[in-house]
């Protein structure tokens, strides 16, 4: 009977009984450590017995329980960057990212993106003849593509203050106290489920690529014919998709880093801080910059 020998067995050299080279090393300074302070060092007892326990408890620590990995680790992580904001200049190099306008990302490396955001469907509720229109008009999609794109899938915190903010107003146009009675009740529990629960939505994008040419609208154009062909053809299969505008792109790159910064000793989000921008700048789209 054949046996698969297993591809993840690691060996490393013994130099003292069961001690690694690295290990017998440790134990070889803790004990010359040791020794010194003891016999070396000149000190009365109750003065060495403290630095030598320390050095038993650090050898102890270092050949027992990978005490170096630990601190190696920790000293990566407090040089390493831990926190960026949306217009860092961390961020910008992150992603790469030149400019966003005329409804398209344009990067540092000449490419020129278009992000479509796709309505997730429960395919499991679907009859069987829907669920075969939806394969077939995948199939069809992924066919008729003669250019490369990217599926995107993103986990967020599931938000139903929309939906929830649409029941109320139907409740208050009715004018139905008991109605609105039960809502708050309701709405106070599905915010409570979901935050208990941690609830996640899944939100799907697709990046398409525009093709490049010497002139910037040709290939503005070009990106533009790409995305409603994508949405056209996804449409024949009942999924339902829209292409992001410049805010919007704005929005889902922001996203994906710090939730607020500081901005004159006030905390803003990166959605209000657009904003403002956007309300302050001319209403020019087509051909103003907006560097991230």
């Amino acid at each position: 009977m054949p046996y698969k020998i297993p591809t993840d067995i690691r060996y490393e050299e013994r130099l003292f009984g069961p001690l690694t080279v690295k290990q017998s090393i440790y134990a070889l300074v803790a004990a010359i450590l040791i020794l010194y302070l003891i016999f070396f060092s000149g000190l009365e007892f109750y003065v060495y017995i403290i630095p030598v326990f320390l050095v038993a408890i650090l050898a102890i620590g270092f050949i027992m329980f990978n005490l170096d990995m630990y601190l190696l680790n920790y000293l990566y992580y407090i040089k390493g960057m831990k926190e960026s904001s949306w217009i860092s200049p961390a961020a910008r190099k992150l992603m790469e990212i030149r400019s966003i306008r005329a409804d398209s990302v344009f990067l540092k490396d000449g490419r020129v993106l278009g992000v479509i955001k796709v309505k997730p469907i429960n395919f499991g509720v679907l009859s069987r003849e829907d669920q075969d229109t939806v394969i077939y008009g995948f199939l069809e999609f992924i066919n008729s593509l003669s250019f490369p794109i990217q599926i995107v899938m993103k986990s967020v915190n599931l938000d139903l203050s929309d939906y929830l903010g649409a029941l109320k107003r139907r409740i208050v146009q009715r004018d139905d106290k008991m109605a609105l009675a039960y809502y708050e009740h309701f709405s106070e529990y599905m915010y409570d489920y979901i935050k208990a629960n941690k609830i996640n939505d899944r939100l799907f994008y697709i990046i398409v690529p525009a093709k490049r040419f010497a002139d910037e609208k040709k290939t503005i154009m070009n990106l533009e014919d790409r995305c409603k062909a994508v949405i056209e053809t996804l449409g024949l299969s009942g999924i339902i998709a829209e292409r992001l505008g410049n805010r919007q792109l704005l929005s889902l790159y922001s996203s994906y880093f710090t939730e607020s910064f500081r901005l004159d000793e006030e905390f803003v989000s990166p959605i209000t801080m657009y904003k403002r921008m956007w309300h302050e700048a001319p209403k020019k789209v087509y051909y103003v910059e907006e560097e991230l």
